[in-house]
């Protein structure tokens, strides 16, 4: 598709239109999209549930590979006590399935609203678990076009970070351990009401990992819960959490993710690390 707006495919609900938008339905037409972007000199990058993208107002001068749920890689099953899923999987739908064998060992990711392959990408998770400590592979297309099984140390888990994040790796599937210890599950969810509901793409910066305070108590104690930029507003219920009021556009976002940074570093001497993905073009 031509001219597809990215506002009505992240949760941020912003971002202009995306030159090419491709909704696959199966290896072979990503096989074809990096090859067609590759053949054009054009950018790409792969769109999961956009719970975690902020795009330009300008739009996405490329190819947007959307892998979401309901793209021809969506399927999961367990077999012989592994769960397989593919990238455009949600992990409720994951969650939904272990729960029906009675597996609790994914139920930490109760209430994340991402499909398996941008979960995997990031490493997502809560500070007591992330999704890659449950990786047992991911299968996955390089961006010259060639599918390959990494193991779950080739995979580089690290905190909200992973070797498919850095190398520029399309997900295509992930094979899943369930062994493990149930999760409180009212308990997670309890915590999700502390989370603001809204246009938001979540927790927009990691914690720095040399401080025991987490970004939103930073960002709290800096006196900025409340915050406006245009329609850009740091959440009142979460100080990590930037919520679009209706009409924010980029410009708004990322202004208050400057001054958020420069007030944090100003009162602390700390420099906010962005975990949300800003897709430059």
């Amino acid at each position: 598709m031509r001219g597809e707006p990215l506002a009505a495919h992240t949760s941020f609900h912003i971002g202009g239109p995306a030159d090419y938008f491709v909704k696959p339905r199966g290896v072979a037409d990503i096989e074809a999209a990096l090859a067609f972007a590759q053949s054009q000199g054009l950018p790409w990058r792969v769109l999961g549930n956009g719970t975690n993208t902020l795009f330009l107002d300008e739009g996405f001068a490329g190819v947007v590979i959307y892998l979401g749920p309901t793209t021809g890689l969506s399927g999961v099953k367990i077999q012989n006590g592994r769960l397989y899923a593919e990238a455009g999987a949600s992990l409720a739908k994951v969650r939904q399935l272990c729960e029906a064998n009675g597996c609790g060992a994914l139920d930490f990711l109760v209430g994340i609203p991402a499909s398996v392959g941008g979960a995997v990408a990031m490493n997502a998770g809560i500070p007591e678990a992330a999704i890659g400590d449950k990786v047992a592979s991911l299968t996955v297309l390089t961006p010259n076009g060639k599918v390959r099984r990494l193991s779950r140390v080739e995979c580089g888990f690290a905190y909200r970070s992973s070797r498919v994040r850095s190398q520029g790796l399309v997900v295509l599937a992930a094979e899943f351990k369930l062994e493990g210890d149930r999760w409180d599950k009212a308990a997670l969810m309890e915590r999700r009401k502390n989370q603001p509901m809204g246009y938001s793409p979540g927790c927009v910066f990691k914690n720095p990992p040399q401080v025991p305070k987490s970004a939103g108590w930073l960002i709290d104690k800096s006196g900025l819960k409340g915050y406006k930029v245009g329609n850009a507003q740091v959440s009142r219920c979460h100080g990590n959490f930037i919520l679009n009021r209706g009409k924010a556009n980029c410009v708004d976002v990322l202004t208050l993710i400057d001054i958020v940074r420069e007030k944090v570093y100003k009162e602390f001497n700390l420099e906010l690390k962005l975990e949300l993905e800003v897709a430059l073009n």
